[in-house]
């Protein structure tokens, strides 16, 4: 497992963005500016951060309830928590993919059919993490430019600053296509319509892997039959990301006291944009637990457009990260793991399985990958279903296409 090829190319990765962060910084003066820190300030945030996970396990049971209609809020909670756990801890953010394990061993449901609303739930995240990059620019640029720091040692918002009406017309086509998504998306026919259609402009291969990633989307869509419930759940994705940037925001302001170069304390616009960049940067390839990479894309944002210091970006930037964001959910999913009559060994068990079938092919590891690698044909289909079926994926359901 962790002599894979991903895992060894995340953690080189990772350990690359992480020298990128801590060079040219005075470990010394980092560990002042931590001794500093208000870390009472972590109580309130975490409380935020958590009922952003709530939020999130109410996304999840909206688009579950068609296929599990008697499934409870806790035990969405509960089994997302697990799934961060598995993230923060195993390689290839297989977490996805324990989710669905866990509550396919209770639950009467398809694998494949849990697999394609997490899929439904990402695509969502990552509308959300670009609106909020969209939305927080925009607000600077119109109303605040002042906050943009210039100069060599603030490369970002020297770029933010020069490419503003680039910026301004992409925000506005980005919405613009919101909008549609949105009107699509609230019916099937039409998202398979579209979908018909642009698959008509791929390529071989391409082609192939974009019909099976939005059939997928399709599938998960399914669950939404209305414009007001896709709405629902595109209302649940921003609040429960707000709840995430108000924990960067209390770390930052009370725990840290953030101040831009002119003395002016950062506003939470400033920690959307943190909040989105950050996250966006989760599609490079890194170690479990977005480690380096978090570290050095958070405080390229504080530094390099709001003209944070340093040191205090780097204190701020490992506090949120290790001991708020990966620890205590971490720590809660081993406990609801083991309630789960669930041990490590299985999730390591599960994630060797994808592995191995991946390795095999030369592949990047994902959710849909094993069944990629019995279409090409690299591996037998009965070996295929058997690998499937142990990595808690199963092939496809027939009786739902």
């Amino acid at each position: 497992m962790f002599r894979s090829r991903q895992f060894i190319i995340g953690i080189v990765i990772s350990v690359i963005f992480l020298a990128w962060a801590l060079s040219n910084e005075p470990l010394d003066k980092v560990w002042e500016a931590l001794l500093r820190a208000n870390y009472w300030s972590l109580i309130p945030a975490l409380a935020l951060y958590f009922i952003g996970v709530w939020v999130k396990a109410a996304r999840w049971r909206v688009l579950l309830l068609p296929i599990l209609p008697k499934i409870t809020l806790r035990r969405t909670f509960d089994i997302i928590v697990i799934g961060f756990m598995a993230n923060n801890i195993l390689p290839a953010k297989i977490g996805e993919l324990v989710r669905a394990y866990v509550i396919s061993r209770r639950e009467k449901v398809r694998k494949t059919t849990t697999l394609a609303t997490i899929f439904v739930e990402r695509i969502f995240d990552g509308l959300t993490m670009l609106g909020f990059a969209a939305a927080a620019i925009l607000f600077i640029l119109f109303f605040d430019r002042e906050m943009l720091m210039r100069g060599s040692d603030h490369k970002l918002g020297e770029l933010i600053q020069n490419l503003d009406t680039a910026i301004i017309v992409l925000s506005i086509v980005f919405f613009g296509l919101l909008v549609v998504f949105i009107t699509v998306a609230s019916s099937r026919s039409r998202v398979e319509s579209l979908v018909a259609f642009g698959l008509r402009f791929l390529p071989g291969r391409l082609h192939e892997r974009a019909e099976r990633l939005s059939g997928s989307f399709v599938d998960g869509l399914a669950s939404l039959r209305s414009a007001s419930s896709l709405a629902l759940v595109f209302v649940l994705s921003i609040v429960a990301w707000l709840f995430e940037t108000s924990m960067y925001y209390v770390i930052g302001t009370w725990g840290f006291d953030l101040r831009s170069d002119n003395g002016m304390q950062l506003p939470f616009y400033a920690y959307i944009l943190t909040t989105a960049i950050v996250n966006l940067s989760g599609l490079i390839p890194q170690a479990p637990g977005q480690a380096g990479v978090f570290d050095a894309i958070a405080k390229v944002v504080l530094v390099g457009a709001f003209g944070v210091a340093s040191t205090s970006a780097t204190s701020y930037v490992l506090v949120l990260h290790y001991p708020a964001l990966l620890l205590p959910v971490t720590l809660l999913g081993f406990a609801f793991l083991a309630r789960e009559s669930l041990s490590w060994s299985d999730l390591t068990d599960l994630e060797k399985t994808r592995a191995r079938a991946s390795e095999q092919a030369h592949e990047m590891e994902g959710p849909l990958t094993d069944i990629e690698l019995v279409q090409e044909g690299k591996i037998s289909e009965g070996e295929a279903e058997e690998d499937l079926e142990e990595a808690g994926e199963g092939p496809p359901d027939k009786s739902q296409t």
